[in-house]
C-alpha cells in the first residue's frame, strides 16, 4: 500500500464513516470535489479517485452535471469494516517486519559481543573463562530449555552458544530444547562449571 493509495482510500473511508454514522443521509448530495479537496487538503484528482472507489462499491452514484449522491448506507458500513480490517492486517504485517529486523540487528550485535568476550577471555585479561559441556543420553533436564531450568539463576553462567548437528547457534534462544549431543559453550569460572554439571549430570556421572 503506497502513501498515495492510502490517502485516497482513507478519504473514502472518512466519507463512508460519515454516511455510516448518518451524518450524511441516503439520497443526499455530497459537497463538490473542490470543497472536499479543500477540506482534506488534497488535489481534486485524489478526491476523484476516492469518489470512484465509493462508486465502484455502491456507496455513492456520480451523476453527470448533477453531482455525487449517497445511495447505500449498508455499502458504506461494509467498506468501513473492510478498511479497518485491511489496515489492522497491514499494521500487523508492518509491526512484525520491524520486529524481525530489530531481532536480526540484536542477533548480529550479540554475536559481535560474544566474539569479543571470547577473544578477551583468551587474552587472559578477563576474570572468567569459557568451558564446554556436551549433553549425553541419561543426563538430567534433557528436552527442557535454559529458561525452564533457570540456568542463569542456578549457575550464574552465560551460555554463549549451543552447537547442535554441526551448527553453532550464537546467543541461542533460551527456549531452545536441550537435547543429547548438544554442546553448550558457557562463560564462567570453576564454580559456574561445577553448578552447571550438577544441573545435567547424575551424581555417578559428575
Amino acid at each position: 500500500m503506497t502513501n498515495k493509495e492510502a490517502r485516497y482510500q482513507s478519504i473514502a473511508y472518512e466519507i463512508a464513516k460519515r454516511i455510516s454514522a448518518e451524518s450524511i443521509e441516503e439520497g443526499e448530495k455530497l459537497r463538490g470535489r473542490s470543497l472536499l479537496a479543500s477540506e482534506f487538503e488534497v488535489s481534486s484528482e485524489t478526491i476523484r479517485k476516492a469518489m470512484r472507489l465509493l462508486s465502484n462499491i455502491g456507496v455513492v452514484e456520480v451523476r453527470q452535471r448533477s453531482g455525487i449522491y449517497v445511495i447505500s448506507r449498508n455499502a458504506a458500513q461494509m467498506y468501513v469494516e473492510q478498511y479497518r480490517k485491511q489496515n489492522e492486517a497491514y499494521r500487523l504485517f508492518s509491526d512484525t517486519q520491524e520486529l524481525l529486523e530489530e531481532s536480526e540487528r540484536i542477533q548480529k550485535l550479540l554475536q559481535k559481543r560474544i566474539k569479543r568476550l571470547l577473544e578477551t577471555s583468551k587474552n587472559d585479561v578477563f576474570p572468567f573463562d569459557f568451558f564446554t559441556v556436551k549433553l549425553k543420553e541419561g543426563d538430567k533436564n534433557l528436552n527442557k530449555s535454559l529458561k525452564d531450568i533457570k540456568f542463569w539463576n542456578e549457575t550464574s553462567g552465560l551460555v554463549l552458544a549451543i552447537e547442535a548437528d554441526g551448527e553453532l547457534y550464537q546467543a541461542p534462544n533460551p527456549s531452545m530444547p536441550l537435547e543429547s549431543g548438544m554442546s553448550l559453550y558457557i562463560l564462567g569460572d570453576d564454580d559456574v562449571k561445577k553448578k552447571t554439571l550438577s544441573l545435567f549430570r547424575n551424581e555417578e556421572k559428575a
